[in-house]
Formats: C-alpha cells, sequence, structure tokens
C-alpha cells in the first residue's frame, strides 16, 4: 500500500513541477501540491486544514519578519543613496576597459548584495549598472548574467539567506566552519562569472551608439554619498560576524547608522519621513518570496507526516543520499540543472518535498546539508527564468531566456561543481 501511494505521490510531484515549468504559478502548484499530498496519503479534512494548511503556514512565518528587515534595509541603501554611490565609484575604476568594468559590477553588485535583498534592491542597481555595461559595448548577454550572478555570489553570505533559512535548517550558525565555506563559496561564483566575462570579452567589445535598455535611459544620479558611508552595505555582516549580535538588531542598527551618516542634507523630521517611507517601501519587494516560504512551509509539513514520509522514502530513497561524499556528487553533478524553472533541487519549490524528506532520513548533518545544497540554491536565484529578479534582468537587457541560459549556465553548473567538491574537502570530515 505504501509503494502505491508512493507512486501518486511521486506522479503528483513530478506532474507540479512540469507545470511550473511550463509557467504556471509556483505559488498556486505548490498549494495544490501540499494538499493533494495529504490527500493522496490519506490524511483526514480535519488534520489537513489544521496541521497542514494552517500549521505549515505559520511554521516558517518568522523567517518572512526577516525578510521584511533585509529588504527595508535595501530600501535604506537605495535611498539613502549609499548603493547608487558605491557601484558608481567603483565603475569609475575601471575607466573605459569593458571587461575589468564588467568585473567590477559583479564584485561590487556581490558585495551590497551580502546585505540588500529583495527585488526592488536589484532593479535600483541594475537600473545603475547594467547601462553603464552597455554603454561601454558590452553584450546584453553578457551584461545580464554579470549582474544577477553578481547578486548570487553575495547571496553565500547575505544575512537574510542564511535567517530565512535558519528556520529550514535548524542549528545553523553565522560562524567558522561553515561561514568560512560560505565565502568561498562566494569567491566561486565571482571567479565564474570573471571567467564567463574574460570567455566573451577577451577581444574587447564594440561600443554602441546610443544604449536603449527596455525603453528606458539611465535614471537621475544622485548626490554621492561621503565615501565613510560605503561601510555601511559590509556593516550587517560585520556585526554578526564580530558581535554576534542578532539579524532583527542588526538590521535595525544599520539602517539607524545609514541615516545617520546621510543626514547632512536632512532634517531630523526628514530622516524620520524617510525611516517610515523606506519600512513601507519594502513590503513590495517581498510579497512573492513571502508567500512561497508560506506554502513551502505546508510542503514541509505534509512531507514529515508519518504517511506522506513513510509513502515517499521506498520511492525516493534510492536516488537520494545518505552520506557527505554521496551529497558532495548528487548535487554537484544535479545542482544546477536541477535548479532551473523551480526544478527538483529548489528548496523553495518543489525541492521542500526532498529537503522534508533527507531531514526525515536523519543521515547527513544539517549544517552540512544547508552547505552543499547551498551552491544550486544560489544558482537558481541568479540564474533561474522564474525568478523575480532574474526576469527582471532578462526583460531589462532584452535577451531571450535561451540565450541567457546557453551564455550563464554552464558557468554556474561549473560553479555548483567545484562547490560542491570544496564542501566536501572542508565540511565532510567535520559531518
Amino acid at each position: 500500500m505504501d509503494f502505491g501511494t508512493g507512486i501518486a505521490l511521486l506522479v503528483a510531484f513530478l506532474v507540479v513541477v512540469a507545470l511550473i515549468i511550463r509557467g504556471q504559478s509556483p505559488i498556486i502548484m505548490l498549494l495544490l501540491l501540499a494538499i493533494a499530498w495529504a490527500v493522496i496519503a490519506g490524511i483526514g479534512i480535519d488534520d489537513i486544514q489544521k496541521k497542514i494548511i494552517q500549521g505549515g503556514g505559520v511554521a516558517y512565518a518568522s523567517a518572512v519578519i526577516i525578510i521584511v528587515f533585509g529588504a527595508w534595509f535595501a530600501q535604506v541603501l537605495i535611498q539613502t543613496g549609499i548603493a547608487e554611490s558605491v557601484i558608481r565609484s567603483a565603475v569609475e575604476l575601471a575607466g573605459d576597459r569593458p571587461l575589468v568594468t564588467a568585473m567590477i559590477v559583479t564584485l561590487v553588485t556581490a558585495l551590497l548584495f551580502t546585505s540588500m535583498y529583495g527585488v526592488g534592491a536589484a532593479i535600483a542597481i541594475g537600473v545603475i549598472a547594467i547601462p553603464i555595461m552597455l554603454g561601454q559595448g558590452i553584450p546584453p548577454y553578457v551584461a545580464a548574467p554579470a549582474f544577477t550572478m553578481g547578486i548570487g555570489a553575495g547571496t553565500f553570505i547575505n544575512l537574510v539567506q542564511f535567517g530565512t533559512f535558519q528556520k529550514l535548517f535548524p542549528g545553523l550558525k553565522y560562524e567558522a566552519p561553515y561561514l568560512t565555506y560560505w565565502v568561498v563559496g562566494m569567491c566561486v561564483y565571482i571567479l565564474a562569472a570573471w571567467l564567463l566575462e574574460l570567455v566573451y570579452l577577451r577581444n574587447g567589445a564594440r561600443r554602441l551608439a546610443s544604449v536603449d535598455v527596455a525603453g528606458a535611459g539611465e535614471p537621475m544620479v544622485r548626490k554621492r554619498t561621503p565615501y565613510y558611508t560605503y561601510i555601511v552595505p559590509i556593516f550587517p555582516v560585520l556585526m554578526i560576524m564580530i558581535l554576534k549580535w542578532d539579524i532583527i538588531p542588526t538590521f535595525i542598527v544599520s539602517i539607524a547608522l545609514a541615516l545617520i551618516l546621510t543626514g547632512r542634507d536632512r532634517s531630523f523630521q526628514g530622516s524620520v519621513n524617510l525611516f517610515n517611507k523606506t519600512f513601507a517601501d519594502a513590503f513590495p519587494d517581498i510579497a512573492t518570496i513571502a508567500a512561497l516560504w508560506t506554502i513551502c512551509g505546508m510542503i514541509i509539513v505534509a512531507g514529515q507526516t508519518p504517511e506522506v514520509a513513510n509513502a515517499l522514502k521506498p520511492i525516493f530513497g534510492p536516488f537520494l543520499p545518505h552520506t557527505p561524499l554521496q551529497a558532495a556528487v548528487f548535487f554537484g553533478v544535479l545542482g544546477g540543472i536541477g535548479s532551473i524553472y523551480r526544478g527538483p533541487l529548489v528548496v523553495i519549490g518543489t525541492g521542500a518535498a526532498l529537503l522534508a524528506i533527507v531531514l526525515a532520513n536523519k543521515d547527513i548533518p544539517i549544517p552540512y546539508l544547508y552547505s552543499i545544497w547551498l551552491a544550486p540554491t544560489v544558482l537558481q536565484g541568479s540564474m533561474d527564468p522564474t525568478n523575480s529578479w532574474t526576469l527582471w534582468t532578462i526583460g531589462h537587457t532584452k535577451v531571450s531566456h535561451g540565450q541567457f541560459l546557453k551564455t550563464a549556465l554552464p558557468f554556474g553548473c561549473l560553479m555548483v561543481a567545484v562547490n560542491s567538491l570544496i564542501c566536501y574537502l572542508m565540511l565532510g570530515s567535520l559531518s
């Protein structure tokens, strides 16, 4: 009976994956999957509405709060002009050298997104960085991944990423030895992006006569903020690493610091108004990801019920990793392809089902599991055309999905494979 039920659960899972790949709403499809799994496994209606929909829906609510604070901090960096000043100052160092410009854009974007979060933050940086690259003759299909891979690289140690996934992977701490690997993973992704840029720009770039990005010109340039404000984007990371503060207090202090350091041209009331405005402006950034976190909580709770877990183990058990080495091979080989179009390895997606099974098996220590799964997660956040800021970048540069993936995905898969090996070598013996 369990085997037949497991087959039915697998079919439901694959149908949802296929529908999401074909463009259906991940939020709707994943909600239907959570309910369908419960019904197929024979869970009663009362338990479905109480334990799975209600219980799962609130299980990771604290993760959504962390996302709000991360998006709020990003809006402060944007609206005070700090983020724009940092990236413009950095790009000026490249001069009229397209390859160096692309490399600097990737590096600075990565540093900014160690603490910034949200599609609004990505757009705010993108409308500055992308026209600069295109204006130097960098082809759109190179400029797009140069930008999104920078976002992805920063995500390796992004505080919001860590804080939210900490709810799914209990016991994680933002400290060595795992943090050391995450920093190395970030560097590997930056190097992968630089390799892409070197391959496509090694013969230089042809300067364009004019730049037309999605029908919009370059945004109005704000007055530069003082150089001492440039510490603010990485200040939250330093506070947590050095002072061991928690994430939400860290963001509050960092927001206050940004407003104080840029407050010379504002009245006290102006700073108060900006404080309130940036908080309100943060919410549109996180609407979709908040919904996905809520729905994925339902899937994880459903997958951990005895009815569903016992039926799925015989189906997925032979294929899922049970040792650190198996996990390194599994994610190193499948982590790239399996994360595109919200495939089965995307944790905030259908991969929530696989996570529930792996956690239930209790074979792989949770900190190692998070670390080895991190590279595919980061790749999805920077190359999956269904991801909000990737989709915006593709549309903004007028690059087709196929051309974007053809250019970027081989280097993303290389990053995942290399990081999987490094993760096993650095952390496998600790597991």
